[in-house]
């Protein structure tokens, strides 16, 4: 378990009244990963704060330019600083725009949806090292799960001067819910597991918390950080967890 949580999420609303969840996870020596991922965070949160937007195109678009700037913010910082050589972090974000949902990843920070049919799905893509060997067909799935380049990313923010970003758009009515999380909570548990906890009694805080838990109980060493937005109930919750 780390003594330093390298992590970081928040909520922010902008100008009108549209939701954006944001979470990192840092990397880097020392203090370099959490003062990176708190960057990108509240850098990005505190400017969508000023914002209003018609379409889920308008958000992508911005979503684009911004998340670059803050690469380019955390690449500079990153070559100015002895001790934050190495900074760098994932990000996923879910923005609620009209009837669309906007998932944007860099990393292997994740965002999985509960749709209407009761189905947790993946919706990112890790950029992981073992995860192309996969997508390549080089290895299977179980081989990736295990594999010792599993952890070595092929995109975050702060290696280099710009940053490809993937997009994903859901349908607000076809999602009960949105989970997004670091890997220190997908690498402890299993889909299965975690759409029993996700469809269970609990209150969203105690699905947080359940999910955390499970996840320790697997053996997970890493910072465990989950964002959970429940939009039948319009209610979301944060936690970090080890």
């Amino acid at each position: 378990m780390r003594t330093i949580n390298q992590d970081f999420v928040e909520l922010f609303y902008n100008q009108a009244d549209q939701l954006l969840a944001i979470l990192c996870d840092g990397m880097g020596g020392h203090k370099a990963g959490d003062i990176a991922s708190e960057m990108a965070v509240m850098q990005l949160g505190h400017r969508w704060q000023e914002t209003a937007f018609a379409t889920s195109a308008d958000v992508k678009e911005w979503l684009d330019r911004q998340i670059n700037i803050e690469n380019q913010r955390i690449y500079r910082v990153a070559r100015t600083y002895n001790d934050l050589q190495g900074m760098g972090t994932t990000l996923v974000t879910a923005a609620f725009i009209n009837e669309a949902i906007v998932i944007a990843n860099v990393g292997d920070s994740r965002a999985y949806q509960l749709n209407a049919d009761d189905d947790m799905r993946l919706i990112t893509v890790d950029h992981s090292f073992a995860n192309e060997l996969r997508l390549s067909g080089e290895i299977t799935e179980e081989e990736a799960k295990n594999h010792h380049q599993r952890h070595t990313l092929t995109r975050s923010l702060g290696v280099f001067d710009k940053v490809m970003i993937d997009f994903f758009e859901l349908n607000k009515e076809e999602t009960q819910l949105i989970l997004l999380c670091s890997d220190g909570l997908s690498n402890g548990i299993d889909r299965k597991e975690m759409n029993n906890i996700v469809q269970s009694e609990l209150n969203l805080s105690s699905k947080a918390e359940a999910l955390i838990d499970a996840s320790l109980k697997n053996g997970s060493t890493d910072n465990i950080t989950v964002c959970l937005i429940d939009l039948t109930e319009q209610s979301q919750n944060v936690r970090r967890g080890a």
